[in-house]
């Protein structure tokens, strides 16, 4: 099992993404990475975030805690950051912004785009969030 930290950084009702393109396919995903070794949690985050969105972020707390398994033997324990922007002011480019209520919202990786908009409309919880397996392999 891999450890894995993403970011949740909200911008005028829009969350920021990151894009990878992998075998030709195109994935937005919650921005963030592997932790590698020796390398904590937030200071993984804050690198992996500005690699991805050129951002420099303060990670505010721990919002969700959950595994991604199953697809194509992938086993990760991911940790997920309410963060925001140091600098409130920057520029954020429009192609990382995305709607949650869009449908490329729908594909963000890890799938948890519900959870992140019902809890700020909701009132985030006191403690992180366990969500369990969010991406379970398919039963046929």
């Amino acid at each position: 099992m891999r450890v894995n930290v993403r970011a949740v950084i909200l911008r005028h009702g829009k969350v920021v993404v990151s894009r990878e393109r992998r075998q030709g396919v195109e994935h937005v995903l919650l921005p963030g990475g592997r932790v590698r070794d020796g390398e904590s949690t937030h200071e993984a985050l804050i690198r992996e975030v500005a690699e991805e969105t050129g951002l420099t972020i303060v990670a505010e707390r721990l919002l969700y805690i959950a595994e991604v398994s199953g697809m194509y033997g992938v086993h990760n324990l991911v940790l997920v950051w309410g963060a925001r922007p140091q600098d409130p002011e920057r520029l954020i480019d429009y192609d990382v912004l995305v709607t949650l209520d869009s449908p490329v919202a729908q594909s963000i990786m890890p799938p948890i785009t519900e959870q992140i908009d019902a809890d700020p409309r909701n009132g985030w919880a006191h403690h992180p969030r366990w969500l369990g397996n969010v991406r379970q392999p398919a039963r046929g």
